[in-house]
């Protein structure tokens, strides 16, 4: 790497820190333009990909002015952003529409991807992070965590990032590479729509929903590979976007030229637009009840909790089957109390199994073998929960057929 000369900082008058922290930040005036800088230090190892961070030119990434290597500290001279961190969007706006978050996380990416391309990681991709300018511009900074991707590694040498936000592999699980960015991306975007972590509550919206949840994948083979597939994913989503506002604009101004017709008989009816507002709004009500329906199912029902096609397909016809045996078995018996064996043995046999096996309300995340990263691990964790279900429905059967026998 070519070293700047310490005559370089004399150029540079400072006027204040912009926090609190030793070493932190702090704003500077280069003497000759009168530009403004922020001048941050660095630990010395980060040296060579801090060189490679300033050639890097990209519009939503800072552009890196000097570096200063001085009394064996690293200083790095890069533009000053004037503007907001994503933090202090969401404390002062609150949930954001999902137009911007998709706008906010394909810029992001685009800096990613041109990081990556370098063969360099962030590894700290947050709100604070992030920073969206006076004009509109996002950009991504702070380079604390930064390293080269190496490939040969099983986990990282120094293990980086945001309690939160880090991916799993950057607590030693494996070596981070650029599908950990990606995993802090998806992160973020979940931040951003519901003010939750994905683990506590995922959002609902659908155009984020399947991204967030592919992006979060605790396996990287798992994750979107890259940063211009993720990129694509959001620009497709975007595209949808847009053309359901623009649809519903234009059946807006539909319904507004459409004429007001009268009638001058004495017919109940005289105003044809007043029944037309009558039926939309019957139409909107019942809109409405779907979407509590299927936001019902997607939240609960295991099998429509996912956006695959193929699970839910496998659900609607693993719950066809035990609505019509129910119906079909249980109605059939003589008796009330048979009907109600019937009905108890079809729950432990069928919807028991549908609730252990499908992670209801997300329960396997708290089960030591099963929230595990190791697939080995993982597999001991289901053969011990078929065993449960078999113990529970054994046990559970005879307790039922001796009620039974006991009471009749």
């Amino acid at each position: 790497m070519e070293n700047i000369n310490n005559e370089t900082t004399f150029f540079y008058k400072e006027i204040e820190p912009l926090t609190d922290k030793t070493n932190g930040p702090i704003l500077v005036r280069k003497m000759d333009t009168k530009e403004f800088f922020v001048k941050k230090c660095y630990p010395l190892y980060l040296e060579e990909h801090l060189a490679t961070l300033r050639n890097i030119k990209q519009a939503h990434l800072p552009k890196i002015q000097e570096l200063v290597v001085q009394d064996g500290k690293l200083w790095l001279y890069e533009e000053f952003i004037q503007g907001k961190t994503l933090t202090e969007v969401i404390q002062s706006s609150g949930i954001l529409e999902t137009e911007q978050i998709l706008t906010i996380a394909m810029s992001v990416l685009e800096a990613l991807g041109a990081l990556h391309k370098k063969g360099l990681v962030h590894r700290d991709v947050k709100p604070g992070n992030i920073m969206m300018t006076n004009e509109g511009t996002v950009k991504l900074i702070d380079f604390d965590a930064v390293r080269a991707v190496d490939g040969e590694k099983e986990s990282d040498t120094v293990q980086l990032g945001t309690m939160g936000f880090a991916s799993p592999e950057q607590f030693g699980f494996a070596e981070s590479d650029e599908r950990s960015d990606l995993y802090s991306l998806g992160i973020v975007m979940n931040i951003c729509s519901v003010k939750e972590y994905p683990k506590k509550r995922l959002t609902e919206d659908q155009a984020l929903r399947g991204i967030i949840r592919k992006a979060t994948k605790l396996e990287p083979a798992e994750r979107y590979q890259s940063a211009l597939e993720m990129h694509l994913a959001l620009r497709q989503q975007r595209a949808q976007q847009t053309n359901t506002v623009k649809q519903a604009k234009a059946q807006a101004v539909v319904l507004e030229k459409r004429p007001i017709r009268t009638y001058t008989n004495t017919s109940p009816i005289t105003n044809v637009w007043a029944t037309n507002k009558y039926v939309r709004r019957v139409s909107t009500l019942g809109r409405r009840w779907i979407e509590v329906i299927a936001s019902f199912f997607r939240k609960y029902i295991p099998g429509f909790r996912t956006e695959m096609l193929w699970k839910r397909t496998v659900a609607l016809f693993w719950y066809s089957i035990l609505f019509v045996g129910i119906v079909g078995n249980v109605l059939d018996q003589p008796t009330e109390s048979l009907k109600i064996r019937e009905f108890v043995d079809y729950l432990l046999i069928f919807a028991l199994p549908a609730v252990l096996f499908t992670n209801f309300l997300d329960y396997q995340r708290k089960l030591p073998l099963l929230s595990s990263e190791n697939k080995i691990y993982r597999s001991i964790g289901y053969g011990l929960l078929f065993l449960f279900w078999l113990l529970i429905t054994k046990g559970a059967l005879e307790l039922n057929s001796f009620i039974y026998r006991r009471f009749n």
